[in-house]
């Protein structure tokens, strides 16, 4: 009886994560942007949407740290997390799956496109 209770308990406490296409070993790709943090959420937004995708805000960290998911045809295919770094530095962290060289691509061309934008 102990361990029905016991496997209950650890199948109602982990839940369901609809983890998308990240997996459980991301790649990891951070840039650093001149600029308030608003203003290169702003950009990652839009193009992502010229993309054809868009960034889904998460719950925010302890730290203040944005959070936001990357979907692409109804699927989680990165996680970003946006920070300020410095004064009028933000720093964008995206984590996805390392052998998706389209989502690889889409993550380069926003971070490009936001980078060359003052």
């Amino acid at each position: 009886m102990n361990r029905l209770i016991i496997a209950l308990s650890v199948s109602l406490l982990s839940g369901c994560v609809d983890m998308g296409r990240v997996g459980l070993h991301p790649e990891t790709k951070t840039a650093w942007f001149d600029g308030h943090p608003y203003q290169v959420e702003s950009c990652l937004i839009e193009m992502a949407q010229n993309q054809r995708a868009y960034l889904e805000q998460d719950d925010p960290l302890p730290d203040g740290t944005k959070r936001y998911n990357l979907e692409k045809d109804n699927e989680t295919v990165a996680w970003v997390e946006i920070a300020k770094f410095s004064h009028h530095q933000t720093s964008a962290t995206f984590y996805y799956d390392p052998k998706a060289p389209d989502i690889n691509a889409l993550v380069s061309a926003m971070i490009t496109a936001c980078k060359t934008l003052r």
